[in-house]
Parts: C-alpha cells; sequence; structure tokens
C-alpha cells in the first residue's frame, strides 16, 4: 500500500476547477470547428453539448472509480491492487505512453501554428527545445508549481483572449442557424465522437488524485470545469457557425484564430501576433501536466525519483520531434492521440470500473459466508 502524501505536497479542491480547465482547452480550441462542422453542419453545436454531457458522465465514473484507492493511491496503485504487480504494471505502461503521447501532440501542434503565422523560416527543433526547458523548469518544480501555471493559464486568456471572438457578431449571419435538427442521430454521434479530443485532459485525474485534499470534495469543481469548458466550445461553435458558412469553414485551418484577429486596434496591425503569444498559456500547462503524469507514473512503477526521469523523457520528446515536422505528420500524430484518449477514457475506464466493482461485491459475499 501507498504511503500518504505530505500535506505540504497537497492541494485545496477548488484548484481542481483550474487544472481539468486548463488542461482541456488547448491547440484544438483553434480548429475543432472544420471536422464538427463537416458532420454535422449548422448543428455541430449539439455535438459540442452531447461530448461534454458525455464527459460529464466519465468524470463521474473516474470518481467512482478512484473512491477504491487507498490513501495516497493512483491508478498505477489500483493497478497493482487488482491485476498484480505484472499485468498491472504492463496495463500502467500504456497509461505513461499516452501521457508521453498527449505532451507530445501539443507540442508540436503549437510548433506548428508558430511557425506557419509567426516565425516560417525558423526550425522547429528551436521551439521544441525552448517549450521543454521551461517544462522541466516548471514540472521540477513539483506539482503545486504546476497548478499554479494551470490557475494563469484559466485566467490570462479568459480576460485577453476569449472577448476577442465576440467582435465578428457585428457581421453575423444568424441566418446559418437554420435549419435545426437537420441531421440524424448518426451523424451528431460521429460529429461528438470528433469532440472527444476538445475534451480530453480530465484523465489526468487518474494520477493527481491522491495530491487533493479531501479528493472526493473536488467533484463538484471537476464537473464545473467540464461545464464551463462545454461553455466555451459552446459559444466558439456557435460563432464560428454565424460567421462562416460550411462551405467557407473548410478551406480555414484555425477558424478560432481567424476570429481573433478581426478586432483592429491602431497601434497594432498583426492581431494575431497577440492572440498566439498569449496562446502559450493555453497550451504550456497541458504540456506540463501531461509531463508530471508521465514521470508520475515512472515513479510509482519503477521507483525513480520525478527529477531524474524528467530529463530523459523531455530528451526522447525533442528527438521524436526531428520526425514530425511535416503538416501531414502532425495530423496523423493528432489522429493518433484522439483514438488513445478516447480508448482510455470512453472504453477503458468503464470496463476497469466494471471490474472492480465486481471484484469488490465478490470480495464481500466471500467474507459474509461462514
Amino acid at each position: 500500500m501507498k504511503q500518504a502524501i505530505q500535506e505540504r505536497f497537497l492541494i485545496s479542491p477548488f484548484l481542481v476547477f483550474f487544472v481539468i480547465h486548463a488542461t482541456q482547452v488547448g491547440g484544438g480550441a483553434l480548429n475543432f470547428q472544420r471536422p464538427l462542422m463537416k458532420e454535422a453542419g449548422q448543428d455541430a453545436w449539439m455535438a459540442v453539448l452531447m461530448a461534454g454531457l458525455s464527459a460529464h458522465v466519465l468524470i463521474w465514473l473516474m470518481y467512482r472509480l478512484l473512491s477504491h484507492l487507498p490513501s495516497g493511491g493512483d491508478l498505477v496503485s489500483l493497478h497493482e491492487q487488482y491485476f498484480g504487480r505484472w499485468i498491472g504494471g504492463v496495463l500502467s505502461l500504456g497509461l505513461l505512453f499516452y501521457y508521453a503521447l498527449a505532451a507530445f501532440m501539443v507540442l508540436q501542434s503549437y510548433i506548428e501554428i508558430i511557425k506557419v503565422w509567426v516565425f516560417p523560416l525558423m526550425g522547429a527543433w528551436q521551439f521544441s527545445l525552448m517549450f521543454l526547458l521551461m517544462t522541466y523548469y516548471v514540472v521540477s518544480g513539483g506539482f503545486r508549481v504546476v497548478v499554479g501555471l494551470c490557475v494563469w493559464g484559466v485566467v490570462t486568456p479568459l480576460l485577453t483572449i476569449f472577448p476577442m471572438v465576440f467582435f465578428p457578431l457585428e457581421h453575423a449571419q444568424y441566418r446559418n442557424l437554420l435549419p435545426v435538427f437537420d441531421h440524424s442521430f448518426g451523424q451528431l454521434a460521429k460529429a461528438s465522437k470528433e469532440m472527444v479530443l476538445q475534451y480530453l485532459g480530465f484523465e489526468m485525474l487518474l494520477m493527481y488524485y491522491p495530491f487533493l485534499k479531501q479528493a472526493p470534495s473536488s467533484q463538484k469543481w471537476a464537473h464545473a470545469a467540464n461545464a464551463f469548458t462545454m461553455f466555451i466550445y459552446f459559444v466558439l461553435i456557435l460563432i464560428s457557425i454565424v460567421f462562416y458558412n460550411k462551405e467557407q469553414i473548410q478551406h480555414i485551418t484555425w477558424p478560432t484564430l481567424t476570429l481573433a484577429k478581426i478586432p483592429e486596434v491602431p497601434f497594432i496591425e498583426r492581431m494575431e501576433y497577440i492572440v498566439i503569444s498569449i496562446y502559450v498559456l493555453v497550451v504550456f500547462p497541458i504540456i506540463a501536466v501531461s509531463i508530471w503524469a508521465a514521470t508520475r507514473v515512472i515513479k510509482q512503477l519503477f521507483a525513480v525519483q520525478q527529477r531524474r526521469s524528467l530529463p530523459v523523457l523531455l530528451a526522447c520528446l525533442f528527438v521524436g520531434g526531428m520526425f514530425f515536422q511535416e503538416k501531414t505528420h502532425i495530423e496523423q500524430l493528432t489522429e493518433w492521440t484522439a483514438k488513445a484518449g478516447f480508448y482510455l477514457v470512453a472504453v477503458y475506464v468503464p470496463l476497469l470500473y466494471l471490474y472492480v466493482w465486481t471484484a469488490e461485491k465478490v470480495k464481500k459475499a466471500l467474507q459474509q459466508k461462514p
């Protein structure tokens, strides 16, 4: 059984709001409209709500699953408790690869944006090295430092970038929302699946759950964070529908970024430079939390301190970035991450919960026998 984590390393339950929201809204918020409107057209806003409500169910399920853990335990502990050291270790290795893949995908996607919009002549490795060095600095400071970054990653973009997306309403065509309910449930379900990647991030809870004070009481903040994320995406998709049409948006790579550059400021000619610069506070928390979660898995599995495994993991991501510099490669990487995240939260977690629930019922029945 794992020892309880010292209180000085724990965070207050309400901070879960910032951690979950910061890890949900990332680079995908700049271009999630294209696949959604391709599948569901003007009804894409329904897919946003359907995916968000599904995420609420999965968050509830995760808390139910984590309630079976002993004090100081995480998903690695649960794997070992119910599957044994070897099978549980293999399952935990899959979790490690997923967290590393999520960080790698976010990093490469943001570097692609910087290269296209701001510094087209600079190499990707330079940006990758800079971000990974910053990640080392933050993650080596511990989980509380990572959480502090998440707070800034929520507050600053909310006050600076989000208000910009409302300016296009001056040119809105509200008839684009009609006709309502023009797509079948199958089309909406397919569009909702496309939306899965945008709500991913709450699965990091599986590793930082033991770092929460009175962890069960943080569930309401987790749901509040997901509801706020759903509100952000709902606003973005509505504005995109009334500003673009289904045909236009398929030719725009980053629709949200195009919306944010519409406001005109006399002393700033290229507003998108400001947006992209601030957006680093949106994507950086996802990278930091994912890397922290990956190093936490390594510590639980191999008893290697996080500060020792951190530079090795970051070096692997840096080298891996050399092979994912083309736009098609990054799109393929995003697709892999979306599929891995979908199977983790929508398939594996429910199956794991059923297994644990059944095991507990059988255990209680055997204990009650005379």
